[in-house]
Parts: structure tokens; C-alpha cells; sequence
């Protein structure tokens, strides 16, 4: 939806609020048997009005009934316009949708000073009356919201599921404590697939519900989480912390995601996009936007993180099974093979800086996290614009940062962090943008940030490329460890290609990661591993040169521990949906709708909070 249609949708849904708001106020003024004189729907200038007696007509039928006899209608006695054949109220719509009103014999919210002594002015009709008319606006409004939620919940509404799909490396949720009953046993930290039952009591239905429970949370309070895996629940206790950029509390977990690909207009072309950039295969296969993957492997899934787990088991070799998108019945399925991803480690490459508390001490600190390998680690590749982005129109999806200012070969982490410190400022880059089918460019480009220190796009890892970014030459553990990196003893200068590793030749970063991979597994546990590669400098003339590294054992089993990740990034899914329905009993589906309203207010306060 674009900016514009949904400042449109606002406006109209605005205006129908109001209608019904001023509709409650305008029949309990004849109810009272106050004179209504107008009724208008909108503020400022008159469009298009109608009194019986004088019709249908441009402007305010008012002022036909002035020039005709001299008076507003509102100043002639009932008996007199009755004779003269002039309907007791003019309806209206006027230009500014943004308002309405019902204009009465002696209120007129125009005229404050206006008063009249005739019977049927609002000053003389009893308090019980006035005060009915007064109240009968929200009361409308009030029987709207009841019918709206009849309608709603006993048909079904559409939620985020209460489920966990990914879980941020070092959160509070990762290092969750389980707390399992009597003869059970429970690792550390929320697992992606979990199904949040409950926080401190009180039920979840949906994913809002903890994004809510976590930012209205008292600082420095542990919340009790029950989850529900493998088909049992079990208690963990985290305490949320302060989200960098937001300031709000948080347990650091992201919605779980579908197996349906978005099929969102606006979207269709970037999945499209993605599919051909993973394999050409997809997409010659029908597979596209809309499509679902019901089973990998030959195995049942229902989401993301249940088809994680199964290529977890095999990691090699995948084989999906895709319902394609469209009206066929059934609909048709097609089973294709495509090569597991390597999941990548998350570098850590300094402490992240916390007070006493444990909080971070700046909302606003980007932690220096990039997804890597042996301190080897991708450039940033653009994975789309967002709209009203700065930098629509300069940067494209797809867009790789070879360099920005006097950063060159810059980590994710690196962007973030001189972004963030340049706010509403014009920054010098260098981009590889690909040209023609199988080339690439370097283009200059100048990089606007917001007042926040934002680019507005979205960054993914360059896996598809074989230069590499800064490599991170030490990495940090949660309990504040570290260890040098093999990429240290390299000494490799950013943008700098890897051409093989013991011999076996490295097309991209993906390739990399292979190949380490298959050294890991192939060095037995609790042994060091020397490792060859060959690298090429980034300058046209370099010549390639062979240099060693030495994998330590605990370097190694880090590797060894890394699984495999699903080939299509889940960003690509539709969210897993949970349905709120009241099952036929009415009572239920307005306690519902009032439910979720009063999450809808407290998601309100939060933005205007995180927006101060």
C-alpha cells in the first residue's frame, strides 16, 4: 500500500467514525424533539447541500432561503417554515473530511454566544435530554465497535502467531533461563518454533501480546515465560532489555514466519528477484509469489522454523515440495532439489557495553555482531529501499558497499555505526552494481542519512561474492572471553578475493564457508588444523600469494557446531498467522474486540514513547 492510499484509507475511515459519531448526536436531538438544523458531514466551505423545500444544490441551501425570505432558516418559528414548506434541517458535505457536526437551535458550535428561549432550542429541553444528546455520539461510536466486533471475531481476525522465529545471538530471550519440572530437562534460552503460552499469567494470543508484554515491563524485572516445544511446556525466565534504536524493552525474538511466499503487490517483484538470485531453477519451475512449501525432504512443515529442523538432519541435500501459487484444484505441487546454505557465525567483534544493571548504556549503541566465518566476513549487499527512503533512486536492491567515506570494505555493523554517527549528512560511497546479465561496476554514489542517522534500505550479507569485508581479528563471548581469529593471521586487506583454501578453488562466500566447513569436519576433535589459502589484493596488478593459518581446536569446533540454513531467507514469508475467533458466542467476540483494542492503545503509547 502506498503512502498516499492509505492517507486516503485513514481519511475515510476517519470520516466514517465521525458520521456515525455526529449520526448518534443528530438523532437523539429529534428523539429530544430539539430542532436540528443541519447536519454536516466535514468542515470549511459547503459542496453540495439539501433542505426539503429547496433541494439539491451547490453551496449551502441557506442561502437560498435567505435571498428568498430574508432569514436563516434557524430564525424562522417551526409554524412559519412549516407554512412556507422549508424542512427543518439542511444536510451537508463539506471539503475538509476531517470533521462534522450537528448544528441545534440555541448550541451552535460556531456561535458559542448563541442562545434562543423557543421550546424546542437545546437550552430549554430537560437535563435528561441534553445530557442523552451529549452522550449519544460515543455511544455510537460505542454500538459500532460492539457490531464491528461481533462481525470480526465470529467470523475470525488474523494475527501474528504468539511463535518464536528467530532469536537475536546474546538476548535475553537466547539466554533465557529454563526453569523444567520435576525429571525433565530444558536447554538454555527460547528455541525458534516455540509457542509462547503465557508471560507472568497472563495468556498470549498472539505475537503482539509479547512484543507488549516486554516493553510495558518494569526495568529490571524477570518476566516468567511458559513456552510450548515438542509437545510440552516449559517455564523460562528472562529479563527484557532495552532494544538499541528504540529504547524499549525487549526479549530480542522476531515473529515466526510461514512457508507462503508474500504475495504482497509491492513485494512480488524483490521475491522474484531473490528466487532468481538463489537458483534460476525456481523460478523455471513455476515457483514465485503466492507459492507454499509444504514439505522438505519428504517431511510435513508448517513453518520456517520447523523447516530449519529438518535440514538440520540432512544439510546437504534439499528437496522441496512447493504448492504453486494460482485457481487450479488441487493445487498444483512440484517437488525440486536445491543446495542447503551454510549458516554463517555471529562475530562478536567487541564486548557490548553495559552498565550495573545490565542494560545497554546507549539506546542507540550498534553492537559490532556480522555474520562470518574465522573472522572472514561478507560485504553488505542492499536487499531493498524502503519507501521514503533518502536514498531512493540512488541505491538499488542488489547494491553491494565496496566503501563509504574512509571505510573500505565495510561490515554490516561498520555501515550502521558511521550511518548512526552522521545524522542528516551526505556521505561519499562506492557501490557494485551489477551490469548486464553476469557483470558488475563500481559506481560513486553520495549516501543521505535521516535525522537518526538511517539510509533506509535493508542489509543483507554478499554471500554471492567472493571479496571479502573487514575481517574481524578478535571475537567476544556472552561471558566476555575472546580469541584471535584465524583471519588475523591472515592479515588480509579489506576487498581482498580468497581463491582457494587447501588446494579447492573459492567462487564466492558461500563457497568459503563450504570449504572450511568440510575442514572442520574432517579434523579430529580436540586437534589444530594448518590451512592454506590463496589470496588475491584487491588492486588490478596484485598477483596472488599463498599464506597459512592455524585452526585451533576450539576454532574448529565452533565451525563444527554451525548447521545448515534454509536456501530462501525467511524475510521472503508471509508471518505465521494465528486466527481469534469466538466460536459462535457473541459475548466472547466483543470481550475480544475490547481485548485487542486495548493492545492496539498500549501499542500506540509505545510508539509515541520510542518516538520522543
Amino acid at each position: 500500500m502506498s503512502s498516499l492510499s492509505g492517507f486516503i484509507l485513514v481519511l475515510v475511515g476517519f470520516g466514517f467514525l465521525i458520521f456515525i459519531h455526529e449520526l448518534g448526536h443528530f438523532l437523539a436531538a429529534k428523539w429530544a424533539r430539539i430542532r436540528a438544523d443541519g447536519f454536516a458531514i466535514g468542515m470549511g466551505p459547503c459542496l453540495v447541500s439539501y433542505r426539503r423545500g429547496v433541494g439539491l444544490c451547490f453551496g449551502s441551501a441557506d442561502a437560498r432561503v435567505v435571498r428568498k425570505h430574508g432569514r436563516r432558516p434557524i430564525e424562522i418559528p417551526d409554524a412559519e417554515r412549516e407554512k412556507l414548506g422549508i424542512g427543518e434541517t439542511e444536510y451537508s458535505l463539506r471539503a475538509l473530511p476531517i470533521g462534522g457536526y450537528v448544528r441545534m437551535l440555541g448550541q451552535e458550535d460556531g456561535n458559542p454566544h448563541a442562545t434562543s428561549s423557543d421550546p424546542r432550542s437545546f437550552g430549554q429541553a430537560t437535563i435528561f435530554r441534553r445530557g442523552v444528546v451529549i452522550l449519544a455520539g460515543i455511544t455510537a461510536n460505542l454500538i459500532l465497535a460492539i457490531v464491528l466486533f461481533l462481525i470480526a471475531f465470529l467470523v475470525g481476525v488474523r494475527f501474528p502467531a504468539p511463535a518464536v522465529g528467530f532469536v537475536e545471538p546474546g538476548s535475553s530471550a537466547a539466554r533465557a533461563e529454563a526453569v523444567p519440572s520435576p525429571g525433565s530437562s530444558a536447554e538454555e534460552g527460547l528455541q525458534p518454533g516455540d509457542r509462547i503460552v503465557s508471560i507472568d499469567g497472563d495468556p498470549v494470543a498472539t505475537f503482539i501480546d509479547v512484543r507488549v508484554a516486554a516493553a510495558m515491563s518494569k526495568p529490571d524485572t524477570t518476566l516468567d515465560i511458559v513456552v510450548e516445544r515438542d509437545g510440552r511446556e516449559i517455564l523460562y525466565r528472562a529479563r527484557p532489555e532495552k532494544e538499541p534504536g528504540t529504547g524499549l524493552l525487549s526479549l530480542g525474538v522476531l515473529p515466526s514466519r510461514s512457508l507462503t511466499l508474500t504475495d504482497v503487490p509491492q513485494s512480488r517483484d524483490k521475491v522474484t528477484r531473490a528466487l532468481a538470485r538463489i537458483d534460476p531453477a525456481l523460478g523455471a519451475a513455476g515457483i514465485g509469489p503466492g507459492s507454499s512449501i509444504v514439505a522438505v525432504n519428504g517431511t510435513a512443515v508448517k513453518n520456517y522454523a520447523e523447516a530449519l529442523k529438518v535440514i538440520g538432519d540432512n544439510p546437504e541435500s534439499i528437496v522441496l515440495t512447493v504448492e504453486l501459487a494460482g485457481d487450479a484444484a488441487p493445487p498444483k505441487r512440484v517437488d525440486i532439489s536445491i543446495d542447503a546454505q551454510r549458516t554463517l557465525a555471529m562475530l562478536v567483534a567487541e564486548p557490548i557495553r553495559q552498565g550495573d544493571d545490565g542494560m545497554a548504556i546507549d539506546p542507540d549503541f550498534v553492537p559490532a555482531i556480522d555474520g562470518g566465518i574465522a573472522g572472514f566476513a561478507p560485504l553488505a549487499r542492499v536487499d531493498g529501499v524502503v519507501e521514503g527512503s533518502p536514498n531512493f533512486g540512488t541505491l538499488r536492491e542488489g547494491d553491494v558497499f565496496l566503501r563509504v567515506a574512509n571505510a573500505y570494505g565495510p561490515r554490516s555493523s561498520d555501515l550502521m555505526r558511521i550511518f548512526r554517527k552522521s545524522p542528516n549528512t551526505t556521505l561519499p560511497a562506492t557501490i557494485l552494481r551489477k551490469s548486464g546479465e553476469s557483470g558488475f561496476e563500481e559506481i560513486a554514489v553520495e549516501v543521505k542519512t535521516d535525522a537518526k542517522g538511517r539510509i533506509g534500505v535493508y542489509l543483507v550479507p554478499a554471500t554471492e561474492l567472493p571479496r571479502l569485508a573487514r575481517s574481524v581479528e578478535t571475537v567476544f563471548a556472552s561471558d566476555g572471553t575472546s580469541r584471535a581469529t584465524p583471519a588475523k593471521a591472515l592479515s588480509i586487506v579489506p576487498l581482498a578475493t580468497i581463491v582457494s583454501v587447501d588446494g579447492e578453488a573459492i567462487a564466492d562466500f558461500n563457497a568459503l564457508r563450504r570449504q572450511l566447513g568440510d575442514v572442520a569436519a574432517k579434523t579430529p576433535e580436540g586437534e589444530s588444523r594448518s590451512v592454506r589459502f590463496v589470496v588475491r589484493d584487491p588492486s588490478p596488478e596484485a598477483a596472488p600469494i599463498e599464506l597459512a593459518a592455524t585452526f585451533a581446536p576450539e576454532e574448529l569446533a565452533s565451525i563444527r557446531a554451525l548447521g545448515a540454513s534454509f536456501p530462501i531467507p525467511e524475510t521472503l514469508f508471509d508471518p505465521e498467522w494465528t486466527v481469534l475467533t469466538a466460536n459462535g458466542d457473541p459475548f466472547k467476540a466483543v470481550a475480544m474486540g475490547f481485548r485487542q483494542t486495548v493492545v492496539m492503545i498500549e501499542q500506540v503509547f509505545l510508539t509515541i514513547d520510542r518516538s520522543r
